[in-house]
C-alpha cells in the first residue's frame, strides 16, 4: 500500500514537471499525430498495392493499426525512464542515487517519468478504431469491449515486461539501449495480421514475445469471432502476470551483481 501511495506521489511529480514546458509538451503530442498520420498512409499505399491481404479489407486492417498503438501508448506513458535507462543512465553513473534510498530501484525508475506524448498515440489509435468500426460494420459487446480493455492494460504490462528484462542488462553491460530497440522493434509486426508471416515468426510473436497474444489475437476475436474472447482475457492476464514476474526476477539478479560505472 505505502508503494500504491508513492507510486502515485511520483507520478504527479513528474506531470508537474512535465507540464511545466507545455509548449514542449503540446510539440510532442502533435509530433507523435503527425507522425502516426505518416504511418497510416503508408499502411494505405500498401493495402492499396496488394489486391489480397489474407482476407483483411482496408477498415479490418486499419483497425488493427488503431488497436495495435493502445497498450504501446500505455506503456509509453508510464514506463519511457526504462529507455533512458538502457541507453545511458547506467554509464553515466546516474542510477548510483536510486541504490541509497530506501525503495526499489525498480521501482524508483517506473516512477521516475511521464510522458503526456503518449496522449497523441491513443488519440489516434481510438479515432481510428471508431472510424473503422462504422465503416467496416465492427460490433461491439461486452465480452469485446472488456477484450479490448484486459488487452490494452496487460498489453502494456507485457510490453514494459520485454523492456525491463533487456533494459536489465545495462545494469552488468552498462548499454543495452541497441538491443532492447531490437527486441521492440519486433511489435511493429503486429501492425499487420500476423497470418502474413512464416511459422517462425508467428511462434515468436506467440510464445516468446508475445506481441500477437495482445494485439493480433484480440482484434481476430473482435473482428471474426472464432477465439472465445474471455478464454483470451485469461490467457493475456496469465502472460502479463508470468512475463511481469520472470522480468522482475531477471532485474533482480542483475541488481545484485551491479556496479558503478565510476562516471
Amino acid at each position: 500500500m505505502n508503494y500504491f501511495k508513492l507510486y502515485f506521489t511520483c507520478i504527479k511529480r513528474a506531470m508537474i514537471s512535465r507540464l511545466q514546458y507545455k509548449t514542449d509538451t503540446l510539440i510532442g503530442i502533435l509530433s507523435f499525430l503527425v507522425t502516426n498520420a505518416a504511418s497510416i498512409l503508408t499502411l494505405y499505399f500498401i493495402i492499396s498495392s496488394i489486391p489480397s491481404f489474407e482476407g483483411w479489407d482496408m477498415y479490418q486492417l486499419g483497425f488493427l493499426y488503431g488497436f495495435s498503438m493502445l497498450p504501446v501508448a500505455l506503456d509509453h506513458l508510464l514506463t519511457d525512464e526504462l529507455w533512458v535507462t538502457a541507453y545511458w543512465k547506467v554509464a553515466a553513473g546516474k542510477l548510483d542515487q536510486f541504490f541509497i534510498r530506501p525503495v526499489s530501484v525498480l521501482f524508483q525508475i517506473l516512477a521516475e517519468n511521464f510522458q503526456p506524448e503518449a496522449f497523441g498515440e491513443l488519440i489516434v489509435g481510438v479515432v481510428m478504431i471508431i472510424f473503422c468500426s462504422i465503416g467496416g460494420g465492427i460490433s461491439w459487446g461486452v465480452s469485446t469491449v472488456l477484450l479490448a480493455i484486459v488487452a490494452t492494460v496487460f498489453g502494456a504490462a507485457i510490453i514494459a515486461a520485454v523492456k525491463i528484462i533487456f533494459t536489465s542488462f545495462a545494469l552488468k553491460f552498462k548499454r543495452s539501449g541497441p538491443l532492447l530497440q531490437i527486441v521492440y522493434n519486433f511489435i511493429r509486426y503486429t501492425n499487420y495480421p500476423v497470418a502474413i508471416y512464416p511459422a517462425a515468426i508467428r511462434a515468436l510473436l506467440t510464445f516468446v514475445l508475445p506481441f500477437a497474444v495482445i494485439i493480433s489475437y484480440p482484434v481476430e476475436s473482435i473482428i471474426f469471432g472464432g477465439i472465445n474472447p474471455y478464454l483470451l482475457m485469461g490467457i493475456i492476464i496469465a502472460a502479463a502476470v508470468i512475463l511481469f514476474t520472470l522480468a522482475v526476477v531477471i532485474w533482480n539478479a542483475f541488481e545484485k551483481h551491479y556496479q558503478s560505472s565510476g562516471s
